[in-house]
């Protein structure tokens, strides 16, 4: 009887340890599929500008894969896809400096600015994170008509009815990339800028 006892704690333990195994290997795949450079700024921005640096993580894998060289047929730059007039009002707004287009490539002022940025924009909706990302995309004005026209409400939890594509097709995947990487990464504790892990500016 003691014999089968000290199996059956054996055969548990070694279950325990299987499961756990595997789940950190999906864990470590999903996080190779969907990695997340420049974590030490993504969070210290983030927490400044109170967001949520899942959210933050998000809207640079769509808008540029983490590419900080990455130029749209628009002309946005870097990692936040930042429109050159709408990077330097912000950072006369959030730092009363003024910058060159060049400058944008920067990963981190690129995150700064895009971070304080879209901070407005949400703050401009109650948080709203529907309509505060479709701003981002489309910009405040085409936001302002859809709610005035009834196609968007105040408190949207639904990108459906969003009537450009491009924009629909954007917010869904911000929110959609915003859950997989706190699954992703929410198990672990936040990189530290006065870490090793402040490398991860470097891609």
């Amino acid at each position: 009887m003691a014999q089968r006892k000290r199996y059956r704690l054996k055969a548990g333990r070694a279950g325990v340890f299987w499961i756990s195994f595997i789940l950190l290997v999906l864990i470590m795949l999903y996080r190779y599929v969907a990695p997340m450079p420049y974590r030490a700024v993504i969070w210290h921005e983030a927490q400044v500008n109170h967001l949520s640096p899942y959210l933050v993580a998000a809207v640079i894998r769509v808008e540029s894969s983490y590419r900080p060289n990455a130029v749209s047929s628009k002309g946005a730059i870097g990692l936040m896809q930042l429109i050159p007039s709408t990077a330097k009002w912000a950072s006369l707004k959030a730092d009363n400096r003024r910058i060159q287009t060049a400058e944008l490539f920067d990963p981190a002022l690129n995150i700064h600015l895009g971070t304080w940025y879209l901070n407005q924009l949400l703050q401009s909706y109650a948080g709203n994170e529907v309509l505060g990302l479709a701003a981002y995309n489309a910009g405040s004005r085409n936001v302002r008509n859809w709610l005035s026209e009834g196609l968007l409400t105040p408190s949207a939890t639904s990108a459906q009815k969003i009537p450009f594509p491009e924009t629909k097709h954007f917010v869904h995947r911000v929110l959609f990339y915003k859950v997989l990487y706190h699954s992703l990464y929410g198990f672990f504790p936040p990189p530290s800028r006065h870490s090793s892990l402040w490398q991860a500016l470097l891609p």
